[in-house]
């Protein structure tokens, strides 16, 4: 090991105090990711890879804080899986009562605010009272999130009347800004899914999706019933689509509509 870059006994240690705070796990493929988040923080922190690494192996919580910041995954996009988001909206909009949703591991926002736009679309209006909360790990992707500013990259999948509607243009590179009425009801808050309490009171649907791949199988596990302890009975537990065999033994009614699967919560 040089004193710029950590060996693999350090790589180690620092993946595990990162899966032990955070639930992500080297096995889901984030080996080139890791080096590269530890390169990041570094460079934040004004200090070496491998120096950064045995702080974190050490126990010291900035330097963690650090590196979770970078490590945090955020790839994500406006209408991804798509037919899940139109069917939630079948399934839960035709409910009188305001819904209460949560988007675990939002990243930068655009899953709950074209959840947002989708409940618009059904014809649930400001009055009638729906709330979404939105958390993520990363400060950064809050950050985002509350810019509600998105490049063409993000929007390329957001069907063009939906998008006039409720995407304002935001400069001549083709960025987009979120309707102030989509924005409305979401509300961004940090959140670990592995470390925090879950935030109550139950909730119509919880959506995690694309977020479980990335833990150790059995961080997952807890985590996944975790989330269905907040969905109410009779609610709905949307995961992504390669996530779903996580739910086996899941105590749910598989329920497919439009082309997607969802978990509902027996009543």
């Amino acid at each position: 090991m040089t004193d710029g870059a950590p060996g693999p006994a350090a790589l180690a240690a620092v993946a595990r105090a990162l899966a032990a705070e955070t639930g992500l796990s080297l096995a889901s493929g984030l080996g080139d990711a890791l080096r590269a988040a530890l390169d990041r923080a570094a460079d934040d922190r004004g200090t070496t890879p491998a120096r950064l690494a045995t702080a974190v192996a050490g126990g010291d919580a900035a330097a963690l804080a650090a590196l979770v910041e970078q490590a945090a995954v955020r790839e994500t996009s406006f209408w991804r899986h798509p037919e899940q988001l139109a069917a939630l909206a079948r399934l839960a909009g035709g409910r009188p009562a305001p819904l209460r949703l949560w988007s675990a591991g939002c990243a930068s926002g655009e899953e709950a605010y074209g959840l947002a736009m989708l409940l618009r679309e059904a014809g649930r209006d400001a009055a009638a009272g729906d709330r979404i909360l939105a958390t993520d790990l990363s400060a950064r992707a809050l950050e985002a999130a509350r810019r509600a500013r998105y490049g063409p990259r993000a929007l390329r999948r957001v069907p063009p009347a939906i998008a006039a509607r409720w995407l304002l243009p935001a400069g001549p590179d083709g960025a987009r800004v979120v309707h102030p009425e989509v924005r409305a009801p979401v509300e961004l808050r940090h959140h670990n899914l592995v470390r925090d309490p879950l935030p109550g009171p139950s909730f119509d649907a919880v959506l995690c999706r694309n977020v479980l791949i990335y833990f150790d199988p059995a961080v997952a596990a807890t985590v996944l019933r975790a989330l269905l302890a907040a969905v109410r009975p009779g609610g709905w537990l949307v995961l992504g689509p390669v996530e779903l065999p996580l739910a086996a033994e899941l105590p749910v009614e598989w329920v497919e509509d439009g082309g997607a699967t969802l978990l509902r919560r027996p009543p």
